[in-house]
């Protein structure tokens, strides 16, 4: 694996093991939120990772959808419509001056626990592709 490949997946690593840091220590609304957008995160960078060990250029966008599809991977149909899903969470805890329009997003522990091992599921299964 190419060093800059390497460097990609550690920090998506990263973002997988902060989710579930603050879903276990997290009390609040916001803790559960933060998890979420790091489960976001976790599946962006990973993406990112796929797209640079294509050889291809990372573009600085946040869109999990774009990205999947820049990366040319042939997802389970259950994992695009996780992707879908997971896509708008970003928005919320990374803009908060902005007035988010998309759907109501909830952030209880359910909630943030479905999104963890969703996003373990899928992350996983990218990072057997790559190793």
């Amino acid at each position: 694996m190419k060093k800059l490949t390497k460097k990609w997946l550690d920090f998506a690593r990263a973002d997988l093991e902060a989710a579930e840091v603050l879903l276990k220590s997290g009390k609040t609304h916001w803790s559960r939120q933060l998890s979420v957008l790091h489960c976001h995160q976790a599946i962006e960078k990973i993406l990112k990772t796929v797209i640079i060990s294509n050889g291809d250029e990372v573009k600085k966008v946040h869109n999990l959808i774009f990205l999947l599809n820049e990366s040319k991977l042939k997802v389970p149909q259950e994992f695009k419509q996780y992707i879908e899903e997971l896509n708008p969470h970003y928005q919320p805890s990374r803009y908060p001056d902005v007035a988010y329009k998309g759907p109501i997003l909830k952030y209880n522990k359910v909630t943030a626990i479905y999104h963890l091992e969703k996003t373990k599921k899928i992350f996983l299964w990218i990072e057997k592709k790559l190793l």
